[in-house]
């Protein structure tokens, strides 16, 4: 950056709405008109504000199919925006804001699970034209002994499918469990593991299990977060779930271009940049660890990233 353009990244951050702007987006990436909402700003107005903070540097575009979506800089110019961020998290959401940002959160959760209700028999149809368990499952299962954990961890894999994942997880640990929003996919993944004793399935999402004051050495996200409506949230839920040196494990898609994949397979986000999940994972106290890629068709990418926890 040059002297020049010093005056307008800072002046970017001189509207107290910009910097409630950047607070909100500590919570996931949101379009104009949710971001309008929950700062109770005119829709004009709040073009305006993010256009600031787009040339500036501070804000970056996201289109996922029809949407534009707004998230927060991955970079870190001058080596302070990523401070700024930080601070910003320790302080709390206005309680209006707050609450419409949790309404926002639960019409694309109510959303998902439609989805998964009204498609789950035809999903792996859908799912197949992009990545089905047995292109990405040897691998992952690979990386998972080469971390050489102990046999008698504590699992969890969230969003489960049909639940072959499950299965080979309980040849390696004496607690495996399951958890999904959809009754119909647990079903699914039932009918694989209903005859194994130390594997769990729970119909709900990750608050439900700190609500129960569950802890797990081992959390797996296997092509589940780009259906997840805050992705971000629920790695800051992973932190609070994991046990002290545990390890958060995400299989997902790398971004794409591919917007029939939202329609027909549910998908919230058109998969992640590396350094997307990195960021987010260091807010909430991860280390990465590795790092894996797998080349598809179709023109997808599917990567895997080790984290552990502090």
């Amino acid at each position: 950056m040059n002297l020049d353009q010093l005056p307008a990244f800072f002046k970017a951050i001189s509207d107290p709405t910009r910097i409630a702007i950047l607070q909100v987006l500590g919570t996931g990436a949101y379009g104009v008109m949710e971001l309008s909402e929950m700062l109770a700003v005119k829709q004009s107005g709040m073009s305006h504000h993010l256009k600031v903070l787009s040339q500036a540097g501070w804000v970056e575009k996201r289109r996922e199919g029809n949407t534009i979506f707004y998230r927060r800089s991955l970079g870190d110019t001058l080596a302070m925006q990523q401070k700024l961020f930080r601070q910003l998290d320790t302080q709390p959401l206005d309680q209006a804001v707050f609450e419409q940002q949790q309404r926002i959160s639960e019409e694309r959760l109510q959303a998902a699970r439609k989805f998964f209700i009204e498609h789950a028999e035809e999903f792996e149809l859908h799912q197949e034209r992009i990545v089905l368990f047995e292109n990405y499952g040897p691998e992952a299962l690979q990386l998972l002994d080469s971390l050489n954990r102990s046999p008698q961890s504590n699992v969890l894999e969230v969003g489960p499918g049909k639940g072959e994942f499950l299965a080979a997880l309980a040849q390696r640990f004496t607690s495996v469990t399951g958890l999904d929003i959809s009754p119909a996919m647990l079903k699914q993944a039932d009918e694989q593991v209903h005859n194994l004793e130390n594997v769990e399935l729970i119909e709900g999402n990750t608050e439900l299990l700190e609500q129960q004051g569950r802890r797990f050495d081992i959390i797996f996200y296997n092509m589940v977060l780009h259906h997840v409506p805050m992705p971000e949230s629920e790695i800051a839920q992973c932190a609070k779930l994991l046990k002290p040196k545990g390890l958060l494990i995400v299989t997902d898609l790398c971004q794409h271009e591919q917007e029939w994949a939202r329609e027909q397979c549910g998908d919230q986000w058109l998969g992640f940049e590396p350094d997307e999940l990195h960021l987010w994972a260091q807010r909430h106290g991860f280390k990465h660890n590795q790092s894996r890629f797998l080349a598809l068709r179709n023109g997808f990418q599917v990567q895997t990233q080790v984290y552990s926890a502090a």
